[in-house]
């Protein structure tokens, strides 16, 4: 008897109308919404000056980058002082962190110690719409003293 209680609980249950969402409010117009403000798309290079060391060394620069998804670009470049090319990389969200750390190494032979600069592309893909953001950070790698 009581399986047959069950299946008429169960049966009488399925024919009850299930309550509908209610529609998000309306934003005025100009007026964002929170989500909407944290939409913005940021990229952060940061490098410490420091000594242009003998022979070849490793050296470190921190990035972090902001974007309303997880699909967005980072592609980084360094500069010598004369404008020469010495580092490249790219970041790929997601299989890379927002946020970390990344070496280089440069031989003092082939470098002349001066101010460096870093500078990264960052494209955010969210849905349709690309976003572009450039960033720049100027460092020193200053000679040894004798």
């Amino acid at each position: 008897m009581s399986s047959l209680l069950a299946a008429a609980v169960l049966t009488t249950a399925s024919l009850l109308p299930l309550p509908l969402p209610l529609p998000a409010p309306a934003t005025p117009a100009g007026h964002e919404t929170a989500e909407a403000q944290q939409t913005e798309v940021t990229g952060v290079l940061d490098a410490p000056d420091g000594r242009l060391k003998r022979g070849c060394k490793d050296y470190h620069y921190s990035y972090a980058v902001q974007a309303p998804s997880e699909d967005w670009t980072f592609d980084i470049t360094m500069q010598d002082r004369a404008g020469k090319g010495v580092n490249a990389q790219s970041l790929i969200g997601p299989n890379d962190p927002p946020a970390g750390v990344l070496d280089f190494r440069l031989c003092r032979w082939a470098t002349k110690a001066g101010v460096f600069t870093l500078k990264g592309q960052l494209v955010s893909y969210d849905d349709a719409e690309e976003t572009s953001v450039t960033v720049t950070e100027a460092f020193r790698l200053r000679a040894r003293n004798r």
